[in-house]
């Protein structure tokens, strides 16, 4: 998976997971209100868990009986210095902690079910910001090809990661 992410154009996060998403992002009506503030896969336990992005891990520990991996993005990736991309739902992992260096695509641990992803601007002084981090997936495309009718000697498809948007604010 980390050959794939050297693909994956800026301003892309890599799927954590391979799973589908079971649970989307709901923007809450205002600041504090209810919402669903990250978007969930659903996840085997024991599945490896990648990093999304390459960057610091800002945060490595446990949240209300979960473990949490907070990365402030590196500046090549394209994402500006105040956002921050987290990823919850792992099997406590000792050699994840916070200060490591991360490649995008670097194993995080293992999944303890559900996986969580979220995106946050910080801005000193005022609260964090969330934002949907659908729109940022790479998504995996592949070339169309015609088959051959005796269904012999059609050549696989390679496929990239590709992502639709760019941050913005």
């Amino acid at each position: 998976m980390i050959l794939l992410a050297f693909f994956v154009a800026a301003n892309c996060l890599i799927p954590p997971v391979s799973g589908a998403v079971v649970y989307p992002y709901v923007e809450p009506s205002c600041e504090f209100c209810a919402g669903h503030r990250t978007i969930d896969f659903e996840q085997t336990e024991g599945r490896e868990v990648i990093a999304p992005v390459a960057g610091s891990i800002t945060f490595a520990g446990v949240v209300v009986g979960q473990q949490f991996v907070t990365i402030d993005p590196d500046p090549k990736s394209g994402f500006g210095p105040d956002v921050v991309v987290t990823v919850g739902g792992l099997v406590r992992d000792p050699t994840v902690k916070s200060g490591v260096a991360v490649q995008a695509g670097q194993a995080l641990g293992t999944a303890d079910g559900l996986i969580h992803l979220s995106m946050r601007y910080i801005v000193e002084g005022r609260p964090a910001r969330y934002v949907d981090p659908t729109p940022f997936l790479a998504r995996r495309r592949s070339r169309v090809r015609l088959i051959p009718n005796s269904r012999i000697g059609g050549r696989r498809t390679s496929s990239q990661l590709l992502c639709s948007t760019s941050i913005g604010r």
